[in-house]
């Protein structure tokens, strides 16, 4: 078991047996909560995407190409459910995102 300290008051100290048990349960239900906040980012993202292109529709210039990108961009949630597939989404090389999806055609 690893030593955790606490500030009370400005104080460090360890922490007790109640403070551990719930230091672990915040961080346990953070973790287990990544899944939902990686999505909610690829959401994001894809939304961003969208309303960027919105207006493509509206004047009637549209290609097919970009109808499709369009489709396959608001196809994501359901196309990608695993967390592992939620990092290929999300993977930046110098801050840019990598995955194919987000590349206008």
């Amino acid at each position: 078991m690893v030593d955790r300290y606490i500030s009370d008051n400005g104080v460090r100290r360890l922490a007790t047996a109640d403070e551990l048990a719930e230091i672990n349960a915040r961080e346990t239900a953070w973790s287990n909560d990544a899944p939902n906040r990686k999505l909610a980012e690829i959401r994001k993202i894809r939304n961003k995407k969208l309303q960027e292109t919105d207006w493509l529709v509206t004047s009637e210039q549209i290609t097919d190409a970009e109808k499709t990108w369009r489709e396959n961009l608001r196809k994501i949630p359901q196309d990608n459910t695993t967390e592992a597939e939620y990092d290929l989404l999300l993977a930046r090389t110098d801050g840019k995102l990598t995955h194919s999806i987000w590349s206008k055609p």
